[in-house]
């Protein structure tokens, strides 16, 4: 398989970081951006070794597109540390990128749990989000995501 780096934005995440981590730990690379945390972020990040980054917070775009920079896989994921990729998640991925050929990026469904429900109407899923691209086929903007 060709590298992939697994890119993550953190700020005080020691409630989810483990979870995500543990989901991803099959890729190449992992590289973590924090913004200061004072939790755990940082300890449980060098756990996994993780690549890992404390840089001044300029907004989510900014903070991935630092991730991107730092990454070194032709590959990218990227993942909100508050999320996991599944086997099934992780199966298609390695196809993907194994069976690519000119396909520069994948959009994938996301399934967004609220209040400990799963989300599966009102428009909500699937959610379809471009998450794993070339490296030198994308970068991040500034603009505010929420």
């Amino acid at each position: 398989m060709k590298k992939l780096s697994v890119i993550i934005i953190t700020h005080n995440e020691e409630e989810n970081l483990a979870r995500c981590l543990r989901s991803v730990q099959w890729a190449d690379e992992i590289v973590v951006v924090d913004s200061h945390s004072t939790d755990r972020t940082s300890q449980i990040a060098a756990d996994f070794d993780c690549l890992y980054f404390d840089l001044d917070w300029h907004g989510f775009g900014a903070a991935k597109q630092s991730a991107l920079e730092r990454a070194g896989g032709e590959w990218v994921l990227s993942i909100d540390a508050d999320e996991a990729v599944s086997d099934e998640l992780r199966a298609s991925i390695s196809s993907a990128i194994f069976n690519s050929g000119a396909i520069r990026g994948y959009e994938m469904a996301r399934l967004t749990n609220f209040l400990g429900r799963w989300i599966r109407h009102c428009g909500w899923y699937p959610d379809y989000i471009l998450r794993l691209f070339r490296r030198d086929s994308g970068k991040f903007n500034p603009l505010v995501v929420h």
